[in-house]
């Protein structure tokens, strides 16, 4: 079984990312900006139906909004696996030179935005899993317990064990996600799946040495966006709302609508960060990848 080479990996994700940025924002930036642009009207459309139908008191209001808003998340995943494929092939080298601009969807992007939809569908029935799993295991544990507080420490265990688990897919499954698929010209879920076995702490020493500092510069802006007051008020509503019943649904609504109500003020800033933060995001997630599948596949020529 081999192994993906570290500081190798985690070096030519750097170097490709910053010796080919002008590529990259050639790359990109077409679909960037439509994907911005689209963004922000689809968001304070969607803002203000759910604020509209808050204060009516009519939850049946926003179902127009939410299908726009579910519309425009496929058409935000076309634009990203146009944007991915085309980085990933640069950084194979299955394409050379300069971009100024380019704009294209071919069978390589059909099969990225399936590889794409293919790990969203598997994490969302991870999920219906671990909550039809859990509320088993609940209320089995309940009964037993007599409605004794055994039933809190024993659930908690078992969420923190089947989030564990989450992020051992997510990681194994989504680091060589794209570079299979691009490399191999087919949906590589299973090709991923397999590549990365043995490897899932050599994956995420590199994905935390090269994604971390942008993350970290990345909450930093929006703190400075958005305000350190707002944003420790949206982490503790976060947080009470994963603590609060589920059955206070008015209560949870109302949080909803003042979370997005401070949100839309400073939406058009967050979206210029993510634009502006755009190539070094996909340049240090892609390269990386692509590295690690030439080393995995013995295609690496260095």
């Amino acid at each position: 079984m081999k192994k993906i080479p570290v500081l190798d990996t985690i070096r030519f994700g750097y170097g490709f990312t910053f010796g080919h940025l002008g590529t990259i924002i050639g790359l990109i930036w077409l679909p960037m900006v439509i994907l911005t642009v689209g963004t922000y009207f689809v968001q304070m459309q969607y803002s203000g139906q759910f604020l509209a139908s808050f204060e009516q008191g009519n939850p049946a209001a926003i179902g127009p909004a939410v299908l726009v808003l579910l519309g425009w998340s496929l058409v935000s995943f076309l634009l990203y696996a146009m944007m991915y494929t085309v980085v990933t092939r640069q950084a194979l080298g299955l394409r050379q030179g300069q971009a100024v601009i380019h704009f294209a969807f071919g069978l390589t992007e059909i099969h990225v935005l399936g590889a794409l939809l293919g790990m969203i569908a598997i994490i969302m029935l991870f999920l219906f899993a671990e909550a039809l799993f859990g509320g088993i295991v609940g209320g089995i544990v309940s009964v037993a317990a007599r409605g004794q507080p055994v039933v809190t420490p024993v659930v908690a265990l078992l969420v923190a064990v089947l989030l564990l688990a989450l992020v051992y897919l997510l990681v194994r499954l989504g680091f060589l996600l794209i570079a299979t698929t691009v490399a191999e010209n087919r949906v590589g879920l299973g090709r991923a799946w397999e590549l990365a076995g043995g490897n899932f702490w050599r994956i995420v020493a590199v994905a935390l040495a090269t994604l971390l500092p942008l993350l970290l510069l990345r909450a930093a802006a929006e703190i400075a966006i958005i305000g350190p007051e707002v944003f420790l008020q949206q982490i503790a509503a976060l947080l009470h709302q994963a603590a609060a019943p589920a059955a206070d649904t008015a209560a949870r609504m109302r949080e909803s609508a003042e979370q997005m109500r401070e949100m839309s003020e400073h939406l058009p800033l967050l979206l210029v960060l993510n634009f502006l933060l755009a190539p070094l995001a996909i340049g240090l997630t892609m390269a990386p990848a692509a590295f690690a599948y030439r080393a995995l596949t013995a295609q690496n020529d260095r």
